[in-house]
């Protein structure tokens, strides 16, 4: 029991040591702060530094993009807005200022002004697009941007224009020569029956002459003489044309005939 208090006593001492070198060392600091300037400053304690940062701009949310996508009805529109981005704006950023600490003061706290950057920052903006169903190359519908639908439409009409004048072309030239052949060919049955007409007729004309006999053209008969003539000789008779004579005819006489054979004068 009488070794308790020795033990507090020693305690209570310790305690009073301590606060003595504390209050010492306080009135040693502010001594020195007030002697004057050969006194080396306090150190000061870094203050904290607030930071403000600058606004980061929201990206604006676009429609969903449509083109290439399949459509159903040919020459059907639509309208749809679609991202795009504006001239470039400054953006202010954070530079900060901090107070200077002095020996006999405490430490300020540092504070933060925002000051506009040299980077340029993107404003989003809008704007709307028209779209048209139209069959792509393979066949089928999709939508497109108005543009590059009348482009397509443009060269498909322009190929397929194209297309029906060399069709034409090459008809025209076809029933130029079907026509051709066709005069041809009837200009030579026209010939072959000219020919056959022609054939026919002189066959006709032949067998004509055949089937008719040639007509039997008469002598022609002594001319009659006189009903009384006499011839006393053959010189008379002949002077008067009438030589010869014959048996039964004019002139005639035994006395021109002398060889009895029915005809004098011979």
């Amino acid at each position: 029991m009488p070794v308790l208090p020795a033990r507090r006593t020693a305690s209570s001492a310790r305690s009073r040591v301590l606060t003595l070198g504390a209050l010492a060392i306080s009135t040693v600091v502010v001594l020195t702060g007030c002697g004057g300037g050969d006194a080396e400053p306090a150190a000061a304690t870094p203050s904290p530094t607030k930071t403000t940062s600058s606004p980061t701009p929201t990206p604006t949310p676009t429609a969903t993009q449509i083109a290439n996508k399949a459509c159903k009805t040919a020459g059907a529109t639509q309208t749809q807005k679609q991202a795009g981005t504006a001239s470039p704006t400054p953006t202010p950023s954070a530079s900060t200022k901090s107070a200077k600490a002095t020996p006999t003061s405490s430490p300020s706290p540092s504070t933060t002004t925002a000051s506009p950057s040299a980077t340029p920052s993107a404003t989003p903006t809008s704007q709307s697009v028209v779209y048209v169903c139209t069959e792509n190359d393979n066949g089928l519908l999709v939508w497109m941007d108005k543009d590059s639908s009348i482009k397509l439409i443009a060269e498909r009409q322009e190929a397929a224009d194209k297309q029906a004048a060399e069709e034409a072309a090459a008809a025209a030239e076809q029933q130029r020569l079907d026509d051709e052949a066709a005069a041809a060919e009837a200009q030579r049955v026209a010939d072959e029956q000219a020919a056959a007409a022609e054939a026919q007729r002189v066959a006709d004309e032949q067998a004509r002459q055949q089937a008719v006999p040639a007509p039997v053209v008469p002598a022609p008969a002594p001319p009659a003489p006189p009903a009384s003539v006499y011839y006393p000789n053959c010189t008379a008779a002949r002077n008067a044309g009438g030589a010869p004579v014959y048996a039964g005819g004019p002139g005639y006489g035994t006395h021109l005939d002398r060889d009895g054979d029915g005809v004098g004068c011979e």
